[in-house]
Parts: C-alpha cells; sequence; structure tokens
C-alpha cells in the first residue's frame, strides 16, 4: 500500500510540473537556482560575446518545452510566414517584433499577462540543465545528432519538434531546429551595454555546425529582421 501511494503522489508531482494552455503549448516548471553564464575559456573555444563567464541567478518560471510551432502560430495570427511549412514543425521567419506581437494576441486570447520571451540568462540556465559542458549532453559533438536538427542531419530545412532527444529538464531543440529569440538585448561581450537596439538569438538552427549549436553560442539582430531559420519558444510565469 505505501509503494502505491508513493507512486501516486510522484505521479501528482510530475503532472504539476508540467502545464499545457488553450492551443496545445506544454510548459514545464523550471525550479530557481544559480548557474556560471557563458563558457570557461579554459575548456571551450569560441567568441569573445561569451566572455567572461559569470554567475546568474534564476527565478522559477516556466519554460515551453518546444518552440512554437506552426499550427499554435496559425492559431493565434491566422496565417503562416514560415517558408519550411509543416504544423509540427517550429514557425520559421519571424522576428523578435513578430514574436512580441503573438505574445501580445495570445496573453488577450487567455487573459492576462503570463507569457513572455524568456531573458537570456533563463535561455541558457535551462539550455545548461545542470551541466557546464559546451552541449547539455557533455562535450562530445558526436552525439549532436541525438539532441539536435544542425547541418550535419538537417537536409537544409526544419523538422518537426520535440523529435530528437530532450534535455535533462525536458526541454526540445535547445540546440539546432530554428534560432530562438529572447527578451535581451545583445552585448558585444557580458561587460558591455546593449549593441545597438540589437535582440539576442539562442541556440542555433538546421543550417549551423556543431561549434554553432553550442549552449554559450550568442548572436543578436535588429528586432524588425526576419530570417528562415528565426523562431522563439515562451516562457510563462507562475502566475
Amino acid at each position: 500500500m505505501k509503494k502505491i501511494v508513493l507512486f501516486l503522489a510522484t505521479a501528482l508531482l510530475l503532472q504539476a510540473q508540467t502545464i499545457s494552455n488553450s492551443i496545445g503549448m506544454e510548459f514545464v516548471k523550471i525550479s530557481s537556482g544559480s548557474f556560471m553564464m557563458g563558457r570557461d575559456a579554459s575548456f571551450e573555444d569560441g567568441s569573445k560575446d561569451e566572455l567572461p563567464q559569470h554567475k546568474e541567478q534564476v527565478d522559477a518560471f516556466y519554460m515551453q518545452t518546444t518552440e512554437v510551432t506552426q499550427s499554435q502560430w496559425v492559431k493565434v495570427m491566422g496565417s503562416n510566414p514560415s517558408k519550411f511549412k509543416a504544423r509540427n514543425n517550429p514557425v520559421d521567419s519571424v522576428s523578435w517584433d513578430d514574436a512580441k506581437k503573438f505574445i501580445r494576441k495570445l496573453n488577450a486570447m487567455e487573459g492576462g499577462s503570463k507569457y513572455r520571451l524568456p531573458t537570456e540568462a533563463e535561455w541558457e540556465y535551462v539550455a545548461r540543465a545542470g551541466t557546464n559542458t559546451k552541449y547539455s549532453f557533455g562535450d562530445d559533438k558526436g552525439s549532436l545528432g541525438s539532441y539536435a536538427w544542425y547541418d550535419g542531419n538537417s537536409g537544409e530545412r526544419t523538422h518537426p519538434v520535440g523529435e530528437k532527444r530532450a534535455n535533462k529538464w525536458g526541454l526540445y531543440d535547445m540546440h539546432g531546429n530554428v534560432w530562438e529569440w529572447t527578451s535581451s538585448c545583445y552585448t558585444e561581450n557580458y561587460n558591455k551595454g546593449c549593441y545597438k537596439n540589437y535582440k539576442v538569438l539562442r541556440g542555433g538552427s538546421w543550417g549551423n555546425d556543431a561549434y554553432n549549436t553550442r549552449v554559450a553560442v550568442r548572436s543578436g539582430y535588429s528586432p524588425g529582421f526576419r530570417y528562415f531559420d528565426y523562431g522563439f519558444r515562451l516562457a510563462r510565469n507562475l502566475r
């Protein structure tokens, strides 16, 4: 009897950690914590904008388990801007401004202001999932194909979300498929202020090599810029 009670309690706990919304988006609860953001220059080569490595604190929130799909986008926006059209592929060819419009409409549909883009720190925190390696699964790029659509296996296009392995926190496609917009402004390194009005993209895409799908990799473009490997996933506030 004790084993049954324990099993049911565990099942209820796991259920409470994952929630869905009215258009089928799934979110996993991310506990608060601290981590070392950026690459460790002693063990990983990369760009100057990934430095210096520094400590960041993140408060608890929900993160979407996948990138926003084209089906989810159409339910909110009514049309599909994507180059690689397929219901369960990530929406692509969207700007930061487009993502913000989607969020405003979704919040209005559901009543409130729960949904937003993740900050850059939140994005890297969940992408690392408690690790400090080049990838969420370790340092060996030879395993990347099990977790990501990138230039080594993508066939030069996006693919349905959630087909590859999730990281330890239950998040899919944190490496590759499409670059993901964040709410943060781009900086030339972590000691400098915002560069122009650029916004940060993370994660790399189907068109990038293994080096450019590392967790620490950063990119930045103007908020109105669209490209066919740009997409996003949502964060959701606890309340």
